[in-house]
């Protein structure tokens, strides 16, 4: 099968690599929710939390976009536990020339403290070292930049010196601020030998977001703790919590060992407000909105969602009550078959049992010298012990396909009712005209909810309209722990979409967040299964959704197929509960 691939600037990034190496990354970092993206230099972002990796492995001949965005990883990984950021505001307005050196030293560091904490990295990022020494290598078009270029390159050798212009430059520091003091000792050693003008880059840093960031933030300074809390952390987490089979090869090979029996989650944090779990991680109440909790991952942290009751017009009933008789004879069909499969089940008897009521006529038994003359009577429940839940994507894209999905849902709605199945309607879309800075509003259209599916009917799904982008990922989580609380021994999430996630700063890390918010959902025993609507059978977009998805995926390709689909769908989930 061929995988997905996501757009990062117009540069096209293979989606199943972008999974694997995002929960490397999270294991390593012991930090579930940090996001990643592609960009032009790789560095660790506080103010986000995001980790970037870079372009410079895309279209290589000479090792595969993995190991490239591997190597990034491994070389920079322990950031957030060995820099300290309020550091950073000293260099912030200094020239580029100083600035690179400060990160070369800095990235320096980086690798020691990496290989330190896993020896095996030093044996897997060879590949990579000898690559980035010879780009290095390569003819620069000042001193400075020269300079820069070598400085790197004795980097790459684990040198402790770099020897230039007579004089020996130091490569070791042990902390930021040393990191900066080491640097001025350089740039006083070469001013009266060259010119430090330079536009040359090997490293990067967002400075004045860091700024920010130290502005309103309570950053710990004391390294050496952090060094130590790592450490210790380390030590408690012996598990590798990954996806993928390659995930856990990967961590074995950075020397995880232990039991796998142990490992703690991020999950059991205390909330520190004094909101209800689930309207913390949504955003209401006192967090109003910026989804602060420690577990959902960045990627989301400024989403908000709004429910909406939407209102029912009077002239909405006779237009449902068409669409309802229309449809009303495949639904009917498939009550029908269910029914009788639970009339059957209530109504067989179990023969040859050892205990129960004796058989009319045990000769059989009795030839056989078997003690099982007994009958018992199979006391089935009427009821199916199910609950669905039904998600319509009402994004801008949907316009020709909601009225498709709209009569499909009836349908499904007639036959969950008639069977007494509870079931809840739900419709989504983020608000592209109320998106401000670090606000992307997202509503929730509940037409249809458990405690009123057996006796009402979703007509406020005649007013449905498309709108806006949509939060894939978000809008299932929220769904799974309206789920999740239910009582229900089979529990389903029905998805109706027609590509591929897309919302405020989203577009980048959507298909892997919301691939996650299923992996959640079946951790808890739910089913996500997908009605993805696919005229354009664009062979990418499909295998994204697979991706997302995996095998639970029904692919429409004309949104009129939907209303006759859904019902063969239902029976057959139905029957595997049953039979």
């Amino acid at each position: 099968m061929s995988y997905s691939f996501i757009k990062f600037n117009d540069e096209i990034v293979d989606s199943k690599i972008m999974m694997e190496i995002t929960d490397l990354l999270r294991l390593l970092l012991k930090r579930k929710e940090v996001t990643v993206t592609v960009r032009k230099y790789s560095y660790y972002n506080p103010a986000s939390n995001e980790f970037n990796l870079s372009f410079f492995w895309k279209h290589r001949t000479d090792i595969s976009e993995r190991e490239g965005f591997r190597y990034d990883i491994l070389t920079r990984y322990p950031s957030p536990y060995i820099f300290n950021y309020p550091e950073y505001d000293r260099m912030k307005d200094r020239e580029v020339f100083a600035q690179q050196v400060f990160l070369s030293l800095e990235y320096y560091r980086n690798r020691r403290t990496a290989i330190e904490w896993r020896p095996m990295i030093r044996k897997i990022i060879q590949l990579g070292d000898r690559i980035k020494t010879d780009e290095y290598q390569k003819n620069a078009s000042n001193d400075a930049e020269a300079f820069l270029r070598s400085f790197n390159i004795a980097i790459l050798e684990d040198r402790e010196n770099m020897e230039a212009f007579g004089e020996s430059f130091p490569l070791i520091s042990e902390s930021t601020g040393e990191s900066i003091t080491v640097t001025e000792e350089i740039i006083e050693k070469l001013s009266p030998q060259i010119s430090l003008n330079t536009s040359y880059r090997i490293h990067d840093m967002p400075f004045n977001e860091i700024n920010e960031f130290n502005k309103t933030t309570p950053f710990r300074k004391d390294a050496e703790r952090l060094d130590e809390k790592a450490e210790e952390e380390e030590e408690e987490t012996s598990r590798v919590d990954t996806k993928t089979d390659r995930d856990a090869d990967e961590a074995n090979m950075l020397g995880e060992t232990g039991d796998n029996t142990s490992r703690k989650s991020a999950h059991g944090r205390q909330n520190p407000h004094e909101d209800d779990v689930s309207d913390y991680h949504e955003g209401f109440g006192k967090n109003t909105g910026d989804n602060l909790m420690e577990d959902s991952g960045a990627i989301n942290q400024h989403a908000v969602l709004n429910i909406v009751k939407p209102k029912i017009k009077l002239s909405q009933y006779k237009d449902y009550q068409r669409i309802f008789e229309s449809y009303n004879a495949v639904a009917k069909k498939v009550i029908g078959d269910i029914t009788q499969i639970l009339n059957y089940k209530m109504n067989a008897f179990e023969t040859r049992r050892t205990t129960g009521k004796l058989m009319k006529n045990p000769i059989g038994p009795i030839i056989d010298d078997s003690p099982k003359l007994f009958v018992k009577k199979n006391t089935e429940s009427k009821e199916l012990d199910a609950a669905f839940t039904v998600i319509i994507d009402q994004s801008f894209s949907m316009t020709e396909n909601l009225e498709g999905c709209r009569n499909g849902v009836i349908i499904l709605n007639n036959i969950l009712k008639s069977l007494d199945i509870p079931h809840r309607i739900v419709s989504h879309h983020e608000d592209t005209f109320e998106v401000m800075k670090n606000h992307y509003p997202n509503n929730i259209y509940e037409h249809m909810d458990f405690g009123k599916s057996k006796y009402y009917y979703p007509i406020s799904l005649m007013d449905i309209e498309a709108s806006g982008d949509n939060r894939d990922g978000l809008v299932i989580r929220h769904e799974t722990e309206k789920l999740r609380l239910r009582s229900e021994k089979d529990r389903f999430i029905i998805m109706f979409s027609d590509g591929l996630p897309s919302a405020e700063q989203y577009n980048q890390s959507g298909i892997i967040d919301t691939h996650e918010a299923v992996q959640e959902a079946r951790k808890y025993g739910i089913q996500v299964i997908n009605i993805f609507i696919d005229e354009s059978n664009e062979e990418n977009t499909l295998a994204a959704i697979r991706n997302i998805y995996d095998t639970n995926t029904i692919i429409v390709n004309d949104p009129e197929e939907i209303a006759a689909a859904l019902p063969n769908l239902l029976k057959r989930i139905l029957t595997k509960i049953l039979v």
